[in-house]
């Protein structure tokens, strides 16, 4: 696969524009010039992302301050000087403004001498709007070459500081160009694969081998047991009391079901609606022995209504349950521990009333303290 790059070759020309005021620094200068003024123009052939080459021109004014020490050197007034140079700009950073800096040499014409000069800039650029202009502040350096058999052989040095505006990189330019491999065969996409089969109760058993489909349950070699709950938590009937494996408990001061408590109740739901003769069902909620009498109770009170609606969700008659709160006078276990304060947080569901084969009602007589253990 062949690789190539076009960046360099791509982009524009980039332009620099520097306006500044400008100070002589050193003797003679420094004390015959008074302040003044640069500009300065470039035209950059960017070579990579980072560096690129450059052509210069511009101008230097210094105004005229003292004249010189020396009285037999005729004063001179102000300072001028034209420059061209070649140089190098350099982006260590960013492709995009950002900080940048610059070194260039050439040709210096001052007054009405010729001679070799060289300088030197850094700056800060800021992207302005979404074209190519940046726009920063900039500090440089100028150094005139005086010949060692002039009159006065120092060289000249110049401090800058001023605007720095240029037409800079293209955010868009282009990187590294790949070229196209050959067209690939079409993508044949697997086959999706065979939709599983129903499974409402969500047990992993297929409804067409589940002997229980709307009750989550357990695989058995038994078909009429395939999808049923174990046996230990089937629910029946013993003496006037439904009983069941899994016991509705609840946490400390709630009266919120806990999630894994629904299936639960959902299997209660089916018992009862699948037994038409158990007329009505009394659901009795419990607390701890925390708290005080008057607040066990109407916790109890609460958690008893809110398993009844629940039940009247899955289906079952309103008219046929009836909820009834004991606070902690009926307690499961009778220790003290956090295990028997849990067991004694629950619900549990006592038959009141059946009706028998020919239609006729008949109310069971609870046992001592209302039949609850």
């Amino acid at each position: 696969m062949l690789i190539t790059s076009r960046r360099a070759g791509a982009d524009p020309l980039r332009w620099h524009l520097e306006l500044g005021g400008a100070h002589a620094i050193g003797d003679p200068q420094g004390s015959e010039y008074g302040p003044g003024g640069e500009g300065r123009l470039a035209a950059e052939l960017a070579l990579g992302r980072a560096i690129g080459l450059q052509v210069e021109g511009g101008s230097l004014w210094l105004g005229h301050a003292n004249p010189p020490a020396d009285p037999s050197i005729a004063d001179h007034g102000d300072g001028t000087a034209l420059f061209a140079m070649v140089g190098a700009h350099v982006r260590p950073l960013t492709d995009v403004a950002g900080p940048w800096l610059d070194a260039n040499v050439g040709y210096v014409r001052t007054g009405a001498l010729d001679r070799v000069g060289f300088d030197a800039h850094i700056g800060y650029d800021w992207r302005v709007g979404q074209g190519r202009w940046d726009l920063g502040p900039y500090v440089g350096y100028l150094q005139v070459v005086q010949p060692g058999d002039t009159l006065r052989p120092g060289d000249a040095h110049v401090l800058s500081v001023g605007i720095h505006v240029a037409l800079g990189a293209d955010r868009t330019a282009r990187g590294p160009i790949i070229a196209a491999e050959p067209p690939r065969p079409p993508f044949q996409p697997m086959p999706p694969p065979p939709a599983p089969p129903p499974d409402r109760d969500a047990d992993s058993i297929a409804d067409a081998l589940d002997a229980c489909p709307d009750i989550p349950g357990v695989p058995s070699d038994d078909p009429a047991a395939n999808g049923c709950p174990p046996a230990s938590e089937a629910v029946r009937v013993v003496d006037n009391r439904i009983e069941y494996g899994q016991v509705v408990l609840f946490d400390t001061g709630s009266s919120v079901l806990a999630t894994d408590a629904w299936s639960v109740v959902q299997r209660l739901a089916d018992f009862i609606n699948a037994n038409a003769e158990l007329e009505q069902v009394n659901i009795s909620g419990h607390a701890d022995e925390r708290g005080p009498e008057d607040f066990n109770r109407r916790l109890s009170q609460a958690r008893a209504s809110a398993v009844r609606e629940i039940l009247v969700r899955f289906g079952v008659s309103a008219a046929r349950l009836t909820a009834e709160g004991f606070g902690f006078s009926h307690p499961r276990a009778q220790g003290h521990t956090e295990d028997d304060w849990r067991q004694n947080r629950r619900v549990e569901f006592l038959i009141s009333k059946i009706r028998n084969a020919q239609g006729a009602s008949t109310t069971l007589t609870l046992g001592p303290q209302g039949g609850h253990p």
